[in-house]
């Protein structure tokens, strides 16, 4: 995975912790990532996997903003939804 992949993969992690969709993500030792889901859950992925991983739940995620089921977290947004 090219420097920018990688950024745009920690870039999505990062938004998927802060809207509490994950407790936490890092990266592991060989390239992979440890993902935490909220019952405890520590998956490993490798680099692929988390990738195809994070894009499902980033599009799940804004597929319920979207339906306006959820309503993001993010500063400055004062959209009123």
């Amino acid at each position: 995975m090219s420097a920018a992949g990688r950024e745009y993969l920690t870039a999505m992690l990062d938004v998927l912790v802060y809207e509490n969709v994950l407790v936490a993500w890092r990266r592991m030792p060989l390239g992979g990532y440890l993902i935490v889901s909220h019952e405890g859950e520590e998956i490993s992925l490798s680099t692929q996997q988390a990738d195809m991983w994070t894009r499902g739940a980033f599009a799940v995620y804004l597929a319920l903003v979207d339906q306006r089921r959820i309503r993001p977290r993010i500063p400055g947004d004062n959209a009123q939804n």
